[in-house]
């Protein structure tokens, strides 16, 4: 699915602003504040019904205003499709696909795909385990409607196993009574392996795709990969062993702390340049590069799951690349449906000749 136009009235620093996405590569520039990074980032909330910087809606809310409105124009090539994501502080959020409400905002998911760069992200998703853990769970929501259902009730069960914990911990004795817990370990084992199934299987589709594009950007020999820390198995029921004895060894450290010390919320990816963890041994440029190349791959990834190629959106990704990393990212752009780009500069003569352009000074 291509998205075609974009409506915002209000959002973020726009009162009201359309934009026509007539050519499939897009390269939106201005200088910087007027609001390009806010462009990708609601065209990113009509895929996964939130923001993909991290935010809170009402954070989004202009100043003086009491809402926000996304609306856009899709096509699959065969139908146009009317999507909305609507945020107001007195009736919360709402996401309508062609006028309809759905009756969850989390239900847009799979609707309107895209895959979001951000210089932001680098040093956040590269340094942060749970901006590692969130960089993989959009990724596989978007692609699985299973995958989605099993984190949203994983993370219900987690905030109820907490309370629990918490509770008594301000009490007299401290552990849960273990036939009160056992309900709630029962759950976690069990959606807690799915979760690192459908989370190592990604990452063996990922894994090749992402070392090819790093490999077409990086000096001869260079060599990223990936790796998942949380778990050392490979199937559902040793995922659901380890699990449950992971809960039984450490029932008393959560006892005394008051929160869930073992689960899918707890693990990590970690990053590699030949074989030495990325954000600790890479320079910058090597971190900017890993994460494009991530996304990069995320795109096919989500293209081998579903069978239809998902928006590429480039925030202001050709900073601070040399002459020719940009030359390969330009070429690989070429190689998606769409592509929607910043940059706070006028496009040269070899961007020019891959994007139409979209000037914010006008």
């Amino acid at each position: 699915m291509r998205i075609r136009e974009l409506t915002l009235r209000p959002f973020r620093n726009f009162a009201a602003i359309r934009l026509s996405f007539a050519a499939d590569h897009v390269l939106i520039f201005g200088p910087n504040g007027r609001g390009k990074s806010n462009i990708l980032e609601a065209i990113s909330y009509l895929s996964i019904g939130k923001s993909v910087r991290g935010a809170k809606d009402r954070h989004v809310v202009p100043h003086g205003e009491d809402f926000f409105d996304i609306r856009a124009l899709c096509t699959d090539g065969r139908r146009d499709q009317q999507l909305r994501v609507f945020y107001s502080k007195k009736e919360g959020k709402k996401a309508f696909v062609d006028a309809s409400s759905l009756p969850r905002v989390s239900e847009l998911l799979g609707t309107f795909r895209t895959v979001h760069f951000s210089p932001e992200d680098v040093s956040l998703v590269l340094r942060f385990p749970a901006q590692r853990r969130r960089l993989l769970d959009i990724l596989i929501a978007q692609s699985s409607v299973a995958y989605l259902r099993y984190m949203q009730r994983y993370y219900r069960v987690l905030a109820q196993r907490n309370h629990l914990l918490r509770t008594a911990k301000k009490s007299s004795h401290g552990l849960v009574d273990s036939q009160v817990m056992e309900p709630w370990n029962a759950q976690l084992v069990d959606l807690g392996a799915q979760l690192r199934l459908h989370r190592l299987d990604a990452l063996n589709k990922l894994s090749a795709p992402f070392a090819r594009y790093y490999g077409r950007f990086a000096l001869a020999g260079e060599e990223a990969g990936v790796v998942y820390q949380g778990t050392k198995e490979q199937d559902l029921e040793a995922f659901r062993v380890e699990l449950r004895g992971s809960l039984s060894r450490r029932r008393e450290q959560e006892a005394q702390i008051g929160h869930t010390l073992c689960g899918p919320h707890r693990d990590d990816l970690k990053f590699t340049l030949d074989k030495e963890q990325a954000d600790i041994y890479a320079s910058e440029g090597q971190l900017r590069t890993v994460l494009i190349s991530w996304k990069l791959a995320e795109a096919r990834y989500m293209e081998e799951q579903t069978g239809r190629q998902p928006v590429l959106l480039l925030d202001d990704a050709f900073s601070e690349l040399d002459s020719g990393r940009i030359g390969e990212l330009l070429v690989i752009v070429g190689e998606f449906e769409q592509v929607i780009a910043t940059s706070p500069q006028e496009p040269n003569t070899r961007q020019a000749a891959r994007f139409e352009s979209i000037d914010l000074q006008k």
